[in-house]
Order: C-alpha cells, then sequence, then structure tokens
C-alpha cells in the first residue's frame, strides 16, 4: 500500500470516529422527546374508538410492514450478538477490564425477544402460524448444539472430577435437559459452595429462561388470540410487572431475580415491542445513527463500570435493555450500524450461540485444572480457543441441522436432535443414580476426595447456613452422654470445627457443652450485616439473622447459671470484619453496622466489630462467666483436597506448607488486637496452631490425609489434632481458678506459636 493510501484510510479512520463521537453528543434529547411521545400516543389509542384497525389477517391484527419488525436478515443483528458474547467469555476468563461482561446475557434477551415476536406475529398475520413448526424450528436451533455441549462436558467430567462434583454437574445437566437449570442454579449453591463449586454448566441458566419463554409465550398469544393493540398492552403489562418485581426482589431475593423469568420477562418483552412496531421507525438516517451510538454507550458503560457487587439485574439491567433496543431500533443504520455488519463481527455473531455454549466448560476445567485461578495469557488463549471451538461447532453442528439439504426429512432431524437432549437427561440421572461411579478412584485417592465431604460430618446440623436456622434455645448438647453442659460455644462456621474438637475433650472429661453457631456472623453486640450491600450474599438467613443469633446467645449464655464458660470461635481474619480475604475467594464488599451508621469501607468494619466484641466481653465477664478465645487458624490459599486431587494430573502447581511467617503476616492485626485482652480477669485463649504447626512450617496434610475440607476449614483429622488443646475448659480445678480470680501461670508451651503470641499469659 503507497503512503497516500495508508494516509486516506487514517484519514477516514479518523473522520469515522468524529461522526461517531459527534453522533454521541448530539442525539439523547431526540430520542428522548420522540420515546414520551409515542408512549404518550399509545395511551390515547388505548382509549375505546369505534375506528377498528386495518385487519391483515381474523386471528391476528398487526402491520406486518411495521418500520423496526423485521422480515428480512439484518446482519447488525448478529453484529450486536458478537458484541454480547465476547464480554460474557472474557468476564468469564477474569478479565478486569470488563468487571460487568456478564451483561451480555441481557442483550441477548433483548435480541432473543425481538426475533422471537417478530416471528409468530408475523406468521400469525399470514395465517401460517404453527405452534408445533415453531417449537420443531426451536428444536433445530437448539438441541444438537447444546446435548454436544453437555455431552462432551459430561465425558470431561468422568475423567477429571471426583463423584461429588461429577453428580453436582450431573444434575445441573439433568435439569438442563428439561429446560429447568436456572432453577437448580438458584437453589443448588450452599454456603460451603459459595466460590467453590464447579459448575461448568452454569451458563446454561439463561438457555433456560429463553426456553421457558418459548414455551409460554406462544401459547399465551395462541390462547389469547391477540389482536395487536391488545398485544401491544399485554407486552406492557408484562414488562412494567416483571421490572417492578425484578427491583422489588433484587435487595431481598437477589437469587430469584437473576435466575427466574418473571424477573427477566421484561427483557425479553422489550424486545417484542419493538417488534411488533410499536415504536415508529427512525425519521432519517442521521436519527437512527444517533439512536444507535447511544445504544452503544448504554451496553459499553455498564460492561466497564458494574462488578459482582452490582445489585443486579433491576434498575441496573436497564441501561444495556434499552440501549440494545436502540441499537435494534435504527435498523443498521450509522456508524454503529456499519460497525456491527463489518464481516468479522457478524461472523463471531453467527457463531455467538455455539460460543456462548462451549466457553464456561473449557474456562472452569482449566481453572479446575490449574487448582486455581488462570495465568492472563492461558486465560486469553482458552477464551480464543473458546471461540475456535464455537465456530467449528456451527459449522459441523449447527447448520446441517438448521440448514439441511433438500432431500432430508425434517421430522426426522427434529427427532434426531430431540433425542439428543433425551439422551442427556438419561446420561445425566445415571451419573446421579450411581453416585458419581467413586469406582473410578483408587482407595487413597478416595480419602482425600472424601474429606471434602466433612462440612456436613462435623456437626453443622447446629449452625445457622443458608435457608436453615438453629435458634440458642434449641442449641445441642454435645460431649458425654446425660452430662451437664458447662460450657457455651459461640461462633461462625469456624466454631463447627472447634466444636468437634471440644467434644473430643469434652468426653474424656465425661462433661458437655452447649453449642449453636451462625454461619460467617462475627460474635459481639449492637451490630449487624448491612442487607443493602452484596444483597446476593447478605440477603442469605445466616447474614440477616446475625445480629439476633449474637443477642439470643447471650441471653442463653446469662440465663444458663451451670454455664460457667463461653468459648468465643470465630474466622477472625475476614473480610467482614477489615480483614483481607482469602486468596482462593470471591471478591465480597460487606459491611458492618451500628447506632453509629454503616461501616464507609470494609476496613472501617474493623473499629465498628472491635467495639462489638469488647461490649460482648463486658457482659459476660460482669455476669461472671469465664471466656475462652480461640485463636485464628492458619489458612491454605486454595482449596486442599481439590488441589491434591489435581495434582494428580501434572497441572497444577504442588502445594507446600504454609510457612508461619505467612500465618503471622496475615492474622497481624487480630493477634494486635488479642494482645491488648491478655490482662482481662476471666479470659484466656486457645491457640490451634500449637498443635497445627511445627518449628516454621504448618503442614496441611499429615499421613495422607487433608487437614483441611476446603481453604480454611480443618477437616474433622485436623480438628481432631487440636482437641488435646482444649482440656482446661473442662477441668475443674482450672475452673475454680478462674472463679476466684487466681493468676494462673502460663506453660512454657503457651510460647510456641510466637514471641508476638503472649496472650496465653492471662489472667484466669
Amino acid at each position: 500500500m503507497s503512503l497516500r493510501s495508508s494516509s486516506d484510510c487514517a484519514s477516514r479512520r479518523e473522520t469515522a470516529a468524529w461522526s461517531l463521537t459527534n453522533e454521541l453528543v448530539d442525539s439523547f434529547c431526540i430520542i428522548g422527546r420522540m420515546m414520551c411521545a409515542k408512549f404518550l400516543r399509545w395511551g390515547a389509542s388505548m382509549r375505546p374508538s369505534s375506528a377498528a384497525l386495518p385487519s391483515v389477517s381474523p386471528h391476528f391484527n398487526v402491520d406486518v410492514s411495521a418500520p423496526v419488525a423485521v422480515s428480512h436478515y439484518r446482519a447488525d443483528i448478529d453484529g450486536l450478538r458478537a458484541i454480547a458474547v465476547i464480554p460474557v467469555v472474557l468476564f468469564h476468563a477474569g478479565f478486569s477490564l470488563l468487571p460487568g461482561g456478564f451483561v451480555g446475557v441481557d442483550v441477548f434477551f433483548v435480541i432473543s425477544g425481538f426475533l422471537i415476536t417478530g416471528i409468530i406475529s408475523r406468521q400469525m398475520a399470514e395465517g401460517r402460524y404453527s405452534i408445533l413448526d415453531f417449537y420443531r424450528r426451536r428444536a433445530l436451533r437448539i438441541f444438537p448444539a447444546l446435548a454436544a455441549m453437555t455431552l462432551g462436558t459430561l465425558a470431561v467430567a468422568y475423567v477429571v472430577l471426583p463423584p461429588q462434583e461429577f453428580v453436582q454437574t450431573a444434575k445441573s445437566a439433568a435439569a438442563l435437559s428439561v429446560f429447568s437449570s436456572n432453577f437448580y442454579f438458584w437453589k443448588a449453591v450452599s454456603y460451603f459452595d459459595i466460590g467453590q463449586s464447579v459448575q461448568p454448566l452454569l451458563h446454561s441458566w439463561s438457555l433456560s429462561v429463553e426456553e421457558q419463554y418459548y414455551v409460554f409465550f406462544p401459547l399465551l398469544l395462541r390462547l389469547f388470540n391477540l389482536r395487536r393493540r391488545r398485544l401491544i398492552a399485554a407486552l406492557w403489562f408484562v414488562l412494567l410487572g416483571s421490572l417492578t418485581l425484578a427491583i422489588a426482589l433484587v435487595p431481598i431475593k437477589p437469587g430469584a431475580s437473576f435466575y427466574l423469568l418473571p424477573t427477566r420477562a421484561w427483557e425479553l418483552m422489550l424486545g417484542g415491542l419493538l417488534a411488533v412496531g410499536h415504536l415508529p421507525a427512525p425519521a432519517n438516517d442521521w436519527q437512527a445513527a444517533k439512536g444507535s451510538a447511544i445504544g452503544l454507550l448504554l451496553i459499553a458503560v455498564p460492561m466497564l463500570a458494574y462488578g459482582p457487587s452490582t445489585p443486579f439485574p433491576g434498575l441496573a439491567a436497564m441501561p444495556p435493555c434499552v440501549g440494545t433496543a436502540f441499537i435494534i431500533w435504527a435498523a443498521g443504520k450509522g456508524s454503529v450500524g456499519n460497525l456491527l455488519s463489518a464481516r468479522p463481527v457478524v461472523a463471531i455473531g453467527e457463531a455467538s450461540f455455539s460460543i456462548y455454549l462451549w466457553h464456561l466448560p473449557i474456562l472452569v476445567f482449566a481453572t479446575y485444572l490449574a487448582g486455581g485461578s488462570l495465568p492472563r495469557g492461558t486465560a486469553f488463549a482458552l477464551s480464543v480457543l473458546s471461540v475456535g471451538v464455537g465456530f467449528i461447532s456451527l459449522i459441523t453442528i449447527e447448520r446441517p441441522f438448521r440448514q439441511p439439504v433438500p432431500h432430508w426429512d425434517r421430522r426426522a432431524l427434529t427427532a434426531v436432535a430431540s433425542s439428543g437432549m433425551l439422551f442427556v437427561g438419561a446420561s445425566a440421572f445415571t451419573v446421579i443414580a450411581l453416585d458419581g461411579i467413586p469406582s473410578r478412584f483408587s482407595p487413597q485417592v478416595s480419602a482425600i476426595i472424601n474429606t471434602a465431604g466433612d462440612a456436613k460430618r462435623h456437626h453443622s446440623e447446629c449452625m445457622t447456613v443458608d435457608a436453615n436456622i438453629v435458634r440458642p434455645d434449641h442449641a445441642c448438647v454435645l460431649g458425654a452422654h446425660g452430662a451437664m453442659p458447662t460450657a457455651l460455644l459461640w461462633g461462625d462456621s469456624h466454631s463447627m470445627v472447634t466444636a468437634t474438637a471440644l467434644e473430643h475433650a469434652a468426653k474424656r472429661h465425661h462433661a458437655a457443652f452447649l453449642f449453636a453457631a451462625d454461619a460467617d456472623c462475627p460474635p459481639g453486640l449492637g451490630f449487624e450485616i448491612d442487607p443493602r450491600v452484596s444483597p446476593a450474599l447478605t440477603s442469605q438467613l445466616s447474614y440477616r439473622y446475625c445480629a439476633e443469633y449474637n443477642r439470643q446467645m447471650l441471653a442463653k449464655a446469662l440465663s444458663s447459671p451451670h454455664v460457667s464458660t463461653v468459648v468465643l470461635s470465630a474466622r477472625w481474619t475476614n473480610w467482614r470484619i477489615g480483614e483481607p480475604a482469602n486468596p482462593s475467594e470471591p471478591y465480597a464488599d460487606i459491611r458492618l453496622r451500628d447506632a453509629t451508621g454503616r461501616a464507609a469501607t470494609m476496613e472501617a468494619n474493623r473499629a465498628l466489630w472491635e467495639r462489638g466484641f469488647l461490649k460482648l466481653l463486658d457482659r459476660l465477664l460482669s455476669a461472671g462467666k469465664s471466656v475462652v478465645i480461640v485463636g485464628p487458624l492458619p489458612e491454605p490459599s486454595f482449596n486442599v483436597p481439590r488441589r491434591l486431587y489435581v495434582e494428580r494430573f501434572g497441572i497444577a502447581t504442588a502445594s507446600q506448607p504454609i510457612a508461619f511467617t505467612a500465618y503471622q503476616k496475615r492474622h497481624a492485626r487480630i493477634i494486635r488486637f488479642f494482645e491488648t485482652l491478655k490482662n482481662k480477669p476471666g479470659v484466656s485463649f486457645v491457640w490451634p496452631a500449637k498443635a497445627l504447626c511445627a518449628l516454621d512450617k504448618c503442614p496441611i496434610t499429615q499421613q495422607g490425609l487433608p487437614i483441611y475440607f476446603d481453604q480454611d476449614h480443618l477437616s474433622l483429622f485436623g480438628a481432631r489434632k487440636t482437641s488435646r488443646l482444649y482440656e482446661a475448659v473442662f477441668d475443674r480445678s482450672t475452673q475454680r481458678v478462674r472463679r476466684s480470680g487466681i493468676v494462673a501461670q502460663p506453660s512454657r508451651t503457651d510460647t510456641v506459636v510466637a514471641t508476638s503470641l503472649t496472650t496465653d499469659r492471662t489472667r484466669r
């Protein structure tokens, strides 16, 4: 290319960029005025009138020449699909450049509503609509590639996943085979699964939402035999009702709001209103260009600005959905339309369904085998691979079923496509019935795998978690059978681990204790977890119940005269009390609030929690109770059983013991805080690290068995290693010493943890 032609190209690019910028600046008012005027005219048209609209069909009255409705192929819509799918892939690959890339799914919903409503309304208007033909076309469009991806996922899961996670994957596949995986994922993720579960089919929730729409929407149209004016009214009714429900549920039921059709239907209805020609066509190309430029901006900004803590969908879903509607309304005009109609963009859009199907299993299995987050280069390479696999799926699976050769029987193809989904369901239920086929593994590997189930083998039945509330009035009695409880164990999920160790010590002393926990609830008084921040987490019962749990536990301790000792055990180094999160955990913004207001930042949680904790200590000590505080655990930076399991594939980095200096660094702030309590009469400490660490290392395994069942909770084996540390809780002479206020001299072993951990030198 000559220098002159290169200069010309650069000049044209600059002109196009200036044109797009100018379109963004000029257009908000024009589109806004047009939308308002159209809404008012529609409202006026709903008044009773003797003038009938011109009838196109005796069954369905719609203007098939409506300017926005599509009756021909539009390359820009395929380009819009590309704009939707690539950010979703990059978001799931972990790229921080597009923290809100998940809104691409909402773009897909609006496109689907536009296309499906347009197809149905046009066929009804022409008197050739058949529900069976519609479902046949949907089956040929969706089932082949979906069945291939799901069966491929199950095959890889058989090779890669241990039984429990294989069963989870099979359950999601079974739900997907009847298009209800959105319900499955809404209910399936529990407290101990957050950030840890392997869900290669998680993205299928959106496909289930669309399939449910495909089932119900045509039936409703056929059942009510809606004419155009009534159809528009019905679409508006569903849109406004669904949007209102989504806004209302986001703060209180974020899972339901995210996964279920009733709170997503408004996005589909928005596309439907465009399809029936409810909005007038752009007056000219200039107006269309402005609309498409605004639309692209409304999609791009949420992709760049939103994140995991954004309350979604609700009002936050409106910008990308309205932006998608603007682009569809513009009918491919302007600089944005030209960009979306470019051949490379259209090609990605044509393969977008298959790209969407295959990208998550590829990324999830790769992340699993790597034993943690993927390096950026690897994540990008896998994203490119997902696009390549999507194109292969488009060419070899999608197109042969969607565009078969003339002599092929469409009914036979439909039967083949449908049988693929039936085979998915049969395969999934077989895996479930066989409990994940554990016979695949040797006894040694099985022992590692089984440790992951220790969450249920500890006394989780005594803990408020997910939707299960355990009130302190119904606390578990653990220890020797028939013994009077003399201690009360109070805390979060780490206290569940302490309960196992404490129970062994109690049985050796023929003693017992009371236990009730609340997962992720820090012990203290006068504060609560603010449910308005990160509602996807904080709307769970264990979070909302936290303040009440602490109040009831105090009442239980004070009203039980036989309880002389209160043991406080929690994950002291945690985001909820202003400490850094474990590297293996997803980001979560959780704020505490008390009478002075909400913590301004997560770091500000610390001061608020410390006030509440000191208030709790004062109440217990003034009532004559002895208090035992269980110090923090050494925490690996990865899920231990999973890492030990995947190391056998040779991809993950070999696990190493926790350096004791890393333990000290991670817990430095809580250790300093506990140092300030060392001289309080009636307060003593138990340091699990004394039993878990030797010299300068804290092993994560012993005798081939994991000491942890995830990245921070001790396994049964690990908890039992610490049980000897709790002997003093049930030692009668120690309790008498505590009650008398006499100072007990610390033993030499109390200084083994570190020179900074002098907190065992306390008044007992």
